[in-house]
C-alpha cells in the first residue's frame, strides 16, 4: 500500500536523523597535553577548623525568618487566614513549614 511505503520511508529518515544527531553529539575525549611537567607533591594544608557560630538569642518566631521561602509562606498564610474558603490551602501551607 501507499501509505505504508510512506511510514517506512519516514521511519527510515527519523532513524537515519537520530543517528547523525548521535554521531555530532558524540564529544571527543580531551586531549592530554604532550609534555607534564613534573609538580612537586605538597602535603595539602590542613582544613580551617570551624569558627564557632555565634550565640545569637533567637526569638522562636526568628527561626521562621530564616530563609526566603518560609517567609513567603507565612506571609501567604497570613494573607489566606482571612477566607473561611481556603483552609485546604492553609493546612498544606503549614505542612510546607515543617
Amino acid at each position: 500500500m501507499p501509505g505504508d511505503l510512506d511510514m517506512n520511508k519516514l521511519q527510515e529518515e527519523a532513524a537515519r536523523r537520530a543517528r547523525e544527531m548521535q554521531a555530532r553529539a558524540r564529544i571527543p575525549p580531551p586531549r592530554k597535553p604532550a609534555r607534564e611537567a613534573p609538580r612537586p607533591e605538597q602535603p595539602a594544608p590542613p582544613p580551617p577548623a570551624p569558627s564557632p557560630a555565634p550565640s545569637q538569642e533567637e526569638s522562636p518566631l526568628g527561626v521562621f525568618f530564616q530563609d526566603k521561602e518560609r517567609t513567603v509562606i507565612l506571609a501567604l498564610l497570613l494573607l489566606l487566614s482571612g477566607e473561611e474558603k481556603n483552609n485546604e490551602l492553609l493546612f498544606a501551607l503549614f505542612f510546607l513549614l515543617l
